[in-house]
């Protein structure tokens, strides 16, 4: 491991658990056909950029939690509400900014990131 690996395991601390923070070095599903995703996704997303100073982890989560949610990605829209959660945001903050994005984004994609947002709840309490 390098120290932005190293970075970027200890910022993920931050969002997951230490079981999930496990899991993401461990169990990569796309390491048969990309086996570098993982490695940039740890060193780049967590190591260069969400360990960078000026934001509270809870207020990065927000933004990405923003930024899937207005790309339709499904999958990731869950993964960072669960994030966000573990980063210190309450249920009501991220209802109410998923309900700030109907103007810009639509209601099908906010209704579908409150689906999303429920079963996780549901799952997490």
């Amino acid at each position: 491991m390098n120290e932005r690996f190293t970075k970027g395991i200890e910022t993920i601390k931050q969002y997951v658990t230490k079981e999930e923070a496990a899991r993401m070095i461990e169990a990569d599903a796309l390491a048969d056909i990309a086996p570098d995703l993982r490695k940039m996704i740890i060193e780049f997303a967590y190591g260069d950029v969400y360990s960078r100073p000026g934001l509270e982890a809870k207020s990065r989560a927000l933004v990405v939690i923003t930024a899937v949610v207005t790309q339709g990605a499904a999958p990731q829209t869950k993964t960072h509400i669960i994030r966000g959660l573990h980063a210190g945001l309450t249920q009501t903050e991220i209802v109410e900014a998923l309900l700030q994005l109907v103007p810009y984004i639509g209601f099908p994609r906010v209704q579908n990131a409150l689906t999303i947002a429920q079963q996780v709840f549901k799952e997490e309490a």
